[in-house]
C-alpha cells in the first residue's frame, strides 16, 4: 500500500531541491496552506527544478513539496495517474497547475 503524498513536506527552495535524488517518482507542490497546486512525475530533482520561480515551468505560489520515489519510470507514471484520480475524486477538478 502506498502512503498518501504530503505526509512529509520540505520547503520548496533550490537549496533543498538539489538534495533530492534524481530518480523516478511522483511529487506534489503545495501552497503555504498545504493546498495541492501541482502533481507531477519524472526524475525528482530535475522535475522539481523546472517548477522553481526561474525554471521552465514555474508553479507560482509553491511553498513546499512532497515526494514518493518509485525508482521506475512506468511505476511513476502509474502513481501519477492514481494521485490525479484521487485528487479529482476529492475536489471535482484537477490541481491549479495540472
Amino acid at each position: 500500500m502506498n502512503l498518501p503524498l504530503g505526509i512529509k513536506t520540505w520547503t520548496f527552495v533550490k537549496s533543498v531541491v538539489v538534495l533530492e535524488r534524481d530518480e523516478y517518482g511522483v511529487y506534489e507542490l503545495l501552497d503555504s496552506r498545504d493546498n495541492i497546486l501541482y502533481i507531477g512525475h519524472g526524475k525528482i530533482m530535475t522535475s522539481l527544478l523546472q517548477h522553481l520561480e526561474n525554471g521552465e515551468h514555474p508553479v507560482t505560489g509553491a511553498h513546499c513539496f512532497s515526494v514518493e520515489y518509485t525508482w521506475d519510470k512506468a511505476r511513476a507514471e502509474t502513481r501519477y495517474g492514481e494521485e490525479l484520480v484521487r485528487y479529482y475524486k476529492e475536489h471535482g477538478t484537477y490541481p491549479k497547475f495540472n
